[in-house]
């Protein structure tokens, strides 16, 4: 339905203005980013009807132009005596909706604070503002909560500010109306395990079987990337893969990477929750999770029981089991083998070319880890840091979007919404991705001062895009090292060298901590008590630390490890932790920090930085194939 818009004139009397509004009615399910739009120029009253919404225009031609006597300055008192412009909006849906109702503003010439407007619901005034008070959105007003059936009355008058001097300027806008439901387009989705089923179906053929089938019905992924490519979740800022689809209908997964590399515990102690690995996960890594409550399976089973087997068979569930509580944990060495049970150990989809922990002892002294080539070895807990790729269950009423590929992976629709223009990045998920100075960066987390520290994706490069290779410094000390006024150390390259104009433009000082670290918690690297119980985030902090621009990863920090995507896995990086005065923490080509080395040893560096808190996002949806872009605000 087609009606002809006003056409535009202008009145050219002193301290005149024609104002001209139409209406476009943008009705539908939001999130598919349908509209059916309608303008309107009808003297009768107008119906339409959408899938939430009920909107009835009044007396429109007369209403939504200002007529010549009224399009002048005036006092608010008289402004308000305008004719309004009225509709009312009843919620036809089934469940409560929010009305959002803004403008359109197609031209302006005339100064937006000298656009004034009252708005009434129900004819009582809600809001008396002018345009330059709008959001980004141009908001005038919304309605939260309608319930089904009920209805409201709308008007908006417009008038011209009384001091307002300049003539013959005009203005056109539309009055938009938005009916929203969270409720309603959660309806158009099906649950995350019978999606998965459906997935699995459709790609199973004579060449590509990507399941296993447990006697307990348990379905396990099983095969190398070409054939399980339709597992991959986007949740919280990461990228996991679905391991398994357990009778209830609860999932497993497993993030991408090892986002962390650290010591299992001291003393030989193999018992899971006496780790410090369980302490990182369901402190320091759940704190990262957003709305974990009602994502994952809370307090959930995972099976610790020890397997001295070549190869691991499925751990018992009786009595005899070693069950351990978490709500974040690790893959068992039989979870893991089932990934390669239609394929071999080095191709299955869950290697990464890298070394991380399972949660099985496999005595009463070692422990069972991935090597690089996929294999399952074992170690003591204090032979090496290796990494931690976190595992958690999602609840069997998550709902996903999107086609489980990892370019389009699987989005959670009560995760946090992609980052919208304007809003600050320190609002934003751990581990989304930022680009900075046509950099790639993680963010790590978000500073007590509002600051966003992030650290980059990739090692410094030089222009023929080899990595480089430098010293850490004289000693372990990073301050010495920034001020040794050498770019042979990292320290000084880092701050002065390779720290462009554009970077630091966007950048702050942030405070970086030296907590030496020898075989003990990660927490030592950052609270001041050895071997705490605090969280991180609360302890008291150690006096040892360099407050400047740019830093290194610390050991058990968020993304201290070597991602698995990386193209230069044979490459050392450099730690900013010193075990003395003399030794370094570095992650190995493997992925682990069982060796610490000289400071002046030579490998590669991943910088870390802290974004202003004033730093918006400009565009970009956070994920690795879509950074986000950023931006400082526009001055005055």
């Amino acid at each position: 339905m087609y009606f002809e818009p006003h056409k535009k004139s202008k009145i050219h009397n002193t301290k005149s203005l024609m104002l001209i509004f139409t209406v476009i009615m943008f009705l539908g399910i939001s999130f598919a980013a349908v509209y059916y739009v309608y303008n309107y120029k009808d003297s009768r009253t107008n119906n339409v009807i959408s899938g939430l919404i009920d909107i009835d225009f009044q007396k429109l031609s007369e209403n939504i132009t200002l007529s010549e006597d009224k399009a002048v300055p005036m006092v608010d008192a008289l402004g308000k005596q305008n004719d309004p412009y009225e509709f009312t909006v009843k919620n036809i849906s089934e469940v409560p909706i929010s009305v959002y109702i803004s403008l359109n503003i197609n031209s302006i010439t005339i100064d937006k604070s000298a656009l004034k407007y009252a708005l009434y619901i129900d004819d009582k005034e809600v809001r008396t503002s002018n345009l330059a008070e709008l959001d980004d959105q141009n908001t005038l007003y919304i309605v939260d909560n309608l319930d089904p059936n009920d209805i409201v009355k709308v008007k908006i008058v417009f008038w011209i500010d009384y001091y307002y001097e300049k003539t013959n300027e005009s203005f056109d806008a539309n009055i938009k109306v938005v009916g929203e439901s969270k409720d309603y387009i959660a309806e158009t989705k099906i649950y995350a395990s019978d999606k998965i089923k459906e997935q699995i179906i459709s790609h199973t053929s004579s060449a590509c079987t990507p399941t296993v089938e447990d006697s307990d019905g348990t379905i396990y992924f099983s095969g190398d990337n070409d054939c399980v490519n339709f597992n991959y979740v986007w949740y919280s800022g990461k990228l996991w893969r679905i391991t398994a689809i357990y009778p209830d209908d609860t999932m497993k997964m497993v993030t991408e990477d090892a986002i962390t590399a650290i010591y299992w515990n001291s003393s030989n102690n193999v018992t899971y929750d006496k780790s410090w690995i369980y302490q990182w996960l369901n402190e320091d890594f759940k704190d990262t999770l957003y709305n974990y409550e009602n994502i994952i399976v809370q307090n959930a089973n995972w099976n610790a029981t020890t397997d001295g087997n070549s190869i691991p068979i499925k751990p018992p569930t009786d009595a005899s089991a070693t069950i351990v509580h978490g709500d974040v944990g690790l893959l068992n060495a039989y979870e893991y083998t089932q990934a390669y049970k239609n394929v071999s150990s080095s191709t299955n989809y869950l290697n990464i070319g890298y070394w991380w922990w399972l949660i099985t002892p496999y005595s009463n002294t070692n422990i069972l880890f991935v090597g690089n080539d996929g294999g399952v070895f074992n170690n003591t807990p204090i032979s090496f840091a290796s990494g931690v790729r976190p595992s958690v269950n999602l609840k069997s009423n998550v709902e996903l979007i999107g086609e489980g590929t990892k370019n389009d992976p699987y989005m959670i629709t009560i995760d946090k919404a992609t980052g919208a223009i304007g809003e600050l990045i320190n609002k934003r998920n751990s581990g989304e991705y930022v680009k900075v100075d046509n950099k790639d960066y993680r963010i790590v987390g978000i500073e007590e001062n509002g600051t966003t520290k992030l650290t980059s994706v990739d090692y410094v490069r030089d222009e023929g895009n080899t990595v480089i290779t430098k010293k850490f410094g004289s000693d372990s000390s990073w301050s010495t090292s920034v001020e040794s006024a050498s770019d042979d150390y990292w320290g000084y390259y880092l701050n002065n060298t390779w720290l462009t104009p554009e970077l630091k433009n966007y950048i702050t000082e942030g405070t970086y901590y030296l907590g030496k670290y020898g075989i003990v918690s990660y927490k030592n690297t950052i609270c001041s008590e050895y071997d705490t119980s605090e969280l991180t985030k609360s302890c008291t902090k150690t006096n040892s630390f360099w407050t400047g621009y740019v830093g290194l990863p610390r050991v058990g920090e968020m993304f201290s490890a070597k991602f698995g995507s990386e193209s230069s896995k044979s490459n050392s990086m450099w730690l900013i932790t010193p075990e003395n005065a003399s030794i370094n923490r570095f992650v190995q080509n493997f992925n682990y920090v069982g060796i610490s080395s000289s400071s002046s040893s030579s490998y590669g560096a991943r910088p870390s930085i802290n974004l202003k808190s004033e730093v918006e996002i400009a565009g970009g949806s956070g994920t690795q194939k879509d950074p986000y872009e950023i931006a400082l605000p526009k001055k005055e």
